[in-house]
């Protein structure tokens, strides 16, 4: 295989443009501590990647580009132009000086105020169209990791039976695994599936495990409203569990355009304090219990008035068991970001479709290191070590 870590190293860090490609470090500017899931765009938009756990982002442009912006919650936009780069390898965010929270109490019941949202940021999906993807994913086994996997991947979106669906075109992927001798067995338990990691975004699917009229019963509710010194306002229903209630409920929060009644970003994960109460299952000749559950996305509004998914994630937790074969405690997590999309379909071949739910059985099928340009998230260390613990076993 390739030596390809060694380059991946040099590109995490410092700054530099070469062959459109403008590489960098996402810092607050009063922490001076690295940020996090940052979307780095062109100015348009149009083109977009997002920061890895270390502040780190690479973003390729088109020629004829004149500026990218940075964007994240809670933070002032921030637009520069190509040719004024910072030389020192950072980009500085300012936290945006927010107005004192204003409590928002509504005048309907909550569970038809979001649904309302939904229905609104669902219209408003300008389906079909072409999004193009940068997906991973990393999977761990007993508190060892054993697979990572990643692709270039072309979802063909489109609104079916009042539903968004997708058909899925692996373009470019690779593809590492740690031989087992139960690997068929842990390939049975992996949960994740690409081919639904968009729509099940653009359904808004977590947001009713939460605001349905029958679990709402089960939560309690804040509705706080910001607004910075740009005049922009955005609202935040922050939500959390009834401490009286044992069920392994969720926590988390969902923020939206209140002008636009479109929403804004998802954060929805298992309740620490509620944890306790998830059960060992029964299912057929296995037994389960959902230890850990996470999904965050990402929407946004471009200027030509595109409202989309620019980023998801989904992490979990699961423990397997079965007396005769293996008892098993299973880590996942993908990243998807949206690193381009378009109205026009015709690039997409559906006699291409892909089939499988995951990415292993494809391997290592690519013309071009993809995962040093294309918008992709750049691996940190720990996770550069990851993958080359893994290859190392092999």
């Amino acid at each position: 295989m390739k030596n390809w870590l060694t380059a991946l190293v040099l590109l995490v860090t410092g700054i530099c443009i070469s062959q459109n490609v403008v590489k960098g470090i996402v810092k607050d500017i009063t922490t001076n501590k690295n940020i996090e899931l940052v979307t780095v765009s062109t100015s348009d938009l149009q083109y977009n990647t997002i920061s890895n756990s270390e502040g780190a982002f690479q973003l390729t442009y088109p020629e004829g580009t004149e500026k990218i912006v940075l964007n994240y919650l809670g933070y002032a936009s921030y637009e520069i132009a190509i040719n004024s780069l910072p030389t020192d390898n950072i980009f500085y965010l300012e936290p945006k000086n927010i107005d004192l929270d204003e409590i928002i109490i509504l005048s309907t019941p909550i569970h038809e105020f979001v649904d309302g949202l939904v229905k609104n940021s669902y219209n408003t999906l300008n389906a079909p169209f072409l999004l193009s993807t940068y997906y991973r994913e990393f999977v761990k086994i007993n508190d060892r990791y054993t697979k990572f996997s990643d692709a270039l991947i072309d979802y063909n979106v489109e609104k079916k039976r009042k539903k968004v669906e997708s058909e899925v075109v692996v373009k470019q992927s690779r593809a590492v695994k740690l031989d087992m001798e139960n690997e068929e067995e842990i390939d049975m338990t992996s949960p994740l599936d690409l081919r639904n990691a968009v729509a099940k975004d653009c359904n808004f699917t977590p947001v009713f495990s939460i605001f349905e009229k029958k679990k709402c019963k089960d939560y309690k509710f804040i509705i706080k409203s910001q607004q910075g010194t740009d005049g922009k306002r955005i609202e935040t229903i922050y939500f959390s569990p009834l401490e009286d209630v044992e069920e392994p409920l969720f926590e988390g929060s969902l923020a939206y355009d209140p002008e636009k009644k479109l929403i804004l970003s998802i954060d929805v994960h298992m309740a620490p304090s509620h944890k306790k109460y998830s059960k060992l299952r029964n299912f057929l000749i296995v037994k389960a219990r959902l230890d850990d559950i996470a999904y965050k996305s990402f929407f946004k509004i471009t200027d030509s008035g595109n409202y989309m998914l620019s980023y998801s994630c989904r992490s979990g937790n699961v423990y397997l068991k079965n007396k005769k074969r293996f008892d098993d405690n299973i880590i996942f997590k993908s990243d998807l970001i949206v690193t381009n999309f378009s109205s026009d379909l015709s690039s997409f071949n559906s006699k291409e479709k892909y089939n499988e739910k995951g990415l292993y059985q494809r391997g290592n099928n690519y013309s071009e290191d993809f995962w040093l340009s294309n918008n992709s998230i750049l691996l940190t260390d720990e996770e550069e070590q990851i993958i080359k613990n893994i290859q190392n076993k092999q």
